[in-house]
């Protein structure tokens, strides 16, 4: 593509001698780009072929699955995933033994439906979709990297998408999200990724109601993002936490004496690391101690 890039330019400017210095760009990529090549949703359904193809090598279908990622970061891509009737075969990846199929699977999803509505609610409407990407996020035995796209996807599907929300919530989906803060053995990526869908829930939620804030508690979930409010921390990680508890702070969440005084302690733990931290998020923090 570069050879092609300084060939055109050189040819544009008439200078044969950077016309030859260049060298004749391959035919056939001249053809595909010039010539009328299939088009892109062609280009989708070869794809997934390939990628449902049980006699196509694995290198082969990673191959079909980056070009397949490349072309739905468009828009209209991402919508026409619905038209060409692509959902179910991807959604059937999901499922499959190779871990680096799954965490494509995923990453491909996450990607489409992400800040797209139509996207969105065309991956919903399929019977378990997401419950099985929830499945997959909340398993303690699969790969890393899987889980990491899991709560990736499960954050770009409820974002800005109440009908979503509502559906992971009555599916128990803040329940996925003290395991893996409390898990010693789990990644920091993994943890950022979880701090992030909360993060998400936080703008979709009804975070006055009173349930959902019980929720918080009963599911451990303040109590665990307290635990981050350490100088060892990963400072992301930190920031992230810093976020949460200052929205639970501005609409007006009452903490308890216990939550308090973790509180407090945490504060006073990253004091020495307050100059790295988001200063807004710190103060309104502080403040709960004025």
């Amino acid at each position: 593509m570069e050879k092609l890039l300084h060939w055109s330019i050189a040819n544009a400017q008439g200078d044969s001698e950077a016309v030859a210095r260049a060298g004749q760009p391959d035919p056939k990529l001249l053809e595909q780009l010039f010539g009328g090549g299939p088009d892109e949703p062609t280009l989708m359904k070869h794809a997934m072929a390939v990628i449902s193809n049980p006699e196509a090598t694995l290198e082969n279908k990673l191959t079909a699955f980056d070009n397949f990622e490349m072309l739905i970061e468009n828009l209209d891509n991402a919508n026409n995933i619905e038209n060409l009737k692509l959902w179910e075969p991807l959604i059937a990846v999901l499922d499959s033994p190779e871990s680096e199929l799954r965490a494509f699977a995923l990453s491909v999803t996450g990607t489409a439906v992400q800040n797209n509505e139509k996207s969105q609610n065309n991956f919903a409407k399929y019977d378990g979709s997401l419950a099985k990407v929830m499945q997959i996020a909340g398993n303690a035995q699969e790969d890393a990297q899987v889980r990491i796209k899991a709560f990736y996807t499960l954050s770009s599907l409820i974002r800005h998408n109440k009908e979503i929300y509502k559906q992971f919530y009555e599916l128990d989906g803040l329940k996925l999200i003290a395991p893996v803060l409390n898990d010693a053995n789990a990644n920091e990526k993994l943890k950022l990724r979880v701090m992030a869908l909360l993060s998400t829930i936080m703008t979709v939620a009804d975070v006055k109601d009173a349930k959902f804030l019980s929720l918080l508690r009963d599911d451990n979930i303040i109590s665990s993002t307290l635990s981050f409010l350490q100088p060892e921390s990963n400072l992301y990680l930190i920031d992230r936490v810093l976020n949460f508890l200052a929205q639970l702070i501005d609409i007006g969440f009452e903490f308890s004496a216990s939550e308090l005084e973790q509180l407090k302690a945490g504060v006073h733990n990253i004091k020495p690391v307050e100059d790295r931290l988001n200063e807004d998020d710190y103060k309104t923090v502080q403040y709960v101690f004025k």
